[in-house]
């Protein structure tokens, strides 16, 4: 394994890992603000958000990773992945 992939699995675990985090903070703050203000539900709903949008944005790391690497193969599947996933978002929503 190269350096530079080591650096790439590290980007990425990162990413995963700064939206998980962010993710709890968001949502445990959010119910405990619950109780003293009315727009802690709101908080704990973008934490929400933020835990359902990391995974797009592991998806978009990798394709812009993938690209930086000049492996245009894996860009191109990383970027269908990413389009299913925004299609299945827009059609669930429509719904």
């Amino acid at each position: 394994m190269s350096r530079q992939d080591v650096a790439a699995d590290r980007l990425l675990s990162l990413t995963l890992k700064f939206g998980a985090y962010t993710a709890l903070v968001l949502t445990v703050a959010g119910l405990l603000l619950q109780w003293i203000v009315p727009w802690g539900v709101t908080v704990a709903a973008a934490g929400l958000l933020v835990l359902l949008g990391t995974p797009a944005l592991r998806i978009v790391v990798a394709c812009l990773q993938f690209l930086r690497e000049r492996d245009f193969k894996y860009a191109l599947v990383s970027f269908g992945v990413l389009a299913i996933v925004v299609l299945a978002y827009v059609l669930g929503i429509k719904a």
